[in-house]
């Protein structure tokens, strides 16, 4: 699988209504972690989130609830509020009132899906969750495909029937419809280290009645990463191993076929070329050729360590950030992808899975 001639594109700045589709939120003196977490982050907080947004120009924020604490997602729930808060002054004219209005945000949250109710779940659309993480960790699925599709499908199911649920409260249709199939717009976020378990799920993903949509470049390794090295800047798939390629293909597939989407987010897990991670530069395209309206950018802030790191450490022992230069990072990125392909991968493939609206949450 080798890309014959990478494209070269003039570098680009973020675009206006630009989104960040994947970054967390921590703050445990407010809202503690939850016990028998895989890791214990410093502290990042609403403000600093802000901060860091601001500092790239970013306006939209889809904030993933954090796996530290589990299901309960009473963190979410407040941050959120904080974003989709109605304007300050209703007297306000127009044009002051879009000045003052704080930015809208989405939320993906994490589920005991054996208990929620129907009655939850209309909670956390009326907040602006969209999207529902399956803990692989807790679920002891990471390494495990057959748990992982047994996953995808109960998830898919229970979201689906709370939909057919709502619908029929709302209106007596117990039909699908309304333009959403018949699930709201959710979508089912998930992250596996195993590129060869793609074939195996891609029938499981293709029949989801919701878009499944997988982290951090499906965390395919760039050439410098599997080699563990600095320099090494393979631009195509050659240091794959032939049942990893075979999970390739089944990725482009499933990203053309729809149900499928890809965030670009946290590069340094997948390459130790920082800050450019030039050695991504033909995953990039291959994703971005395979369907531009699946492609999302997400910057995976505040950087938690990466799992290979937290080996032999406690659980419960405060970690460090990761030091990232996203806007070096964006920058890269920008020359790697056209005008149309950079506009739809910050601003109009959030807008669509995200079910994002100017007017309102």
């Amino acid at each position: 699988m080798t890309i014959s001639s990478l494209p070269s594109y003039p570098s680009k700045t973020i675009p206006k209504g630009a989104w960040d589709t994947h970054h967390h939120i921590f703050e445990p003196d407010i809202f503690p972690f939850a016990s028998g977490r895989h890791f214990t982050p410093a502290r990042a907080s609403l403000s600093d989130l802000q901060a860091f947004e601001k500092s790239l120009g970013v306006q939209n924020v889809c904030i993933a609830h954090g796996l530290s604490y589990g299901p309960d997602c009473s963190s979410l729930l407040y941050f959120l509020e904080q974003f989709n808060a109605p304007a300050h002054d209703p007297k306000a004219e127009k044009e002051e009132h879009d000045r003052s209005r704080p930015i809208q945000a989405r939320g993906i949250c994490v589920l005991d899906i054996n208990t929620v109710t129907d009655d939850v779940l209309d909670a956390y659309h009326a907040a602006g969750i969209r999207s529902v993480r399956i803990d692989f960790f807790r679920e002891k699925a990471m390494h495990d495909v057959e748990v992982q599709k047994r996953l995808i499908k109960t998830t898919g199911a229970r979201l689906e029937n709370w939909w057919r649920s709502r619908r029929a409260r709302e209106d007596g249709c117990t039909k699908q419809g309304h333009n959403d199939n018949g699930t709201g717009k959710w979508s089912i976020q998930i992250q596996q280290p195993h590129l060869e378990h793609w074939p195996h799920l891609r029938a499981s993903i293709t029949r989801s009645p919701l878009p499944v949509v997988v982290d951090h470049f499906a965390l395919v390794p760039g050439s410098s990463h599997r080699f563990g090295d600095g320099s090494t800047c393979i631009q195509d798939a050659r240091h794959l191993r032939s049942e990893e390629r075979d999970g390739l293909e089944a990725l482009r597939e499933l990203l053309r076929g729809g149900n499928l989407w890809m965030k670009l987010s946290a590069p340094y897990r997948c390459s130790n070329l920082a800050p450019g991670y030039e050695d991504l530069q033909w995953l990039v395209r291959f994703l971005v050729n395979s369907n531009p309206e699946r492609v999302l950018w997400g910057s995976d802030w505040p950087h938690t360590q990466r799992h290979e790191d937290r080996v032999g450490k406690s659980a419960s022992q405060e970690e460090a950030f990761l030091q990232v230069d996203d806007k070096a990072w964006a920058e890269a990125l920008s020359r790697w992808v056209s005008q149309r392909e950079w506009e739809l991968m910050w601003v109009g493939n959030p807008r669509v899975l995200y079910d994002y609206d100017d007017e309102g949450v």
